[in-house]
């Protein structure tokens, strides 16, 4: 079977490095920071479309240089950012049971890639999917329906976790199995209006949740 993983705020508890990145960005395009209650709402989209929102601008340029400078902070500070405690005896129990897991992620694929390297998740994953240059496969439902495709996976024998209504609402229309977790960045009432066929409260929930669903860990 398959698992599909989101990782900000699903695997690692990344928000207060957004939020800081996000704040020292707005800064830097002469814009005021905002509270971490405000800016929750903008971590888990697809980054282009928040800085347009932002600078209120469809000048693509201006985005794609505020996306530049907040993909520059970023980095400085990926090696910061922790792995939600739990996580990774559910990666491991997972692969022990023969399942193949991948990232799903609106962030910038290398910088996934870096993220999953510093903090020693890479090793769980058969692949990492996220967002390319510009906006590409920056929307969750285009990217989920890339990976299946690239994979050549069956969505009847595939589960997508996540934290946010994004990812519910794109596992739905990719026709897969949706669980949210409540430890991060989303809101309970957001993840079931998304669809989620299921929510957990912790990692061991998690994994108790998928052995209900799928066979290969039955």
């Amino acid at each position: 079977m398959n698992i599909l993983w989101d990782l900000d705020g699903t695997l690692v508890d990344s928000m207060p490095v957004i939020a800081d990145a996000l704040n020292r960005t707005r800064q830097a395009f002469d814009l005021e920071p905002l509270s971490m209650a405000q800016l929750r709402p903008y971590i888990g989209p697809a980054i282009h479309p928040t800085f347009a929102q932002f600078l209120q601008t469809n000048d693509a340029e201006l985005v794609d240089s505020a996306v530049r400078h907040y993909r520059e902070l970023c980095d400085e500070t990926l090696a910061q950012i922790p792995v939600f405690t739990g996580v990774e005896t559910v990666l491991s129990a997972l692969a022990d049971a023969g399942c193949q897991q991948f990232v799903a992620t609106a962030k910038y694929r290398p910088v996934a890639r870096h993220l999953l390297e510093l903090s020693g998740l890479s090793r769980w994953f058969v692949e990492v999917y996220g967002s390319g240059e510009g906006s590409a496969l920056g929307h969750k439902p285009e990217l989920l329906a890339h990976l299946i495709k690239e994979e050549g996976l069956k969505p009847a024998e595939t589960l997508m976790i996540g934290d946010t209504h994004y990812d519910m609402e794109a596992a739905r229309a990719n026709d897969l199995t949706a669980i949210g977790v409540t430890w991060g960045y989303g809101e309970n009432e957001a993840l079931l209006e998304g669809g989620a066929h299921r929510l957990v409260d912790t990692p061991d929930e998690l994994l108790d949740a998928i052995r209900a669903s799928l066979v290969c860990v039955c």
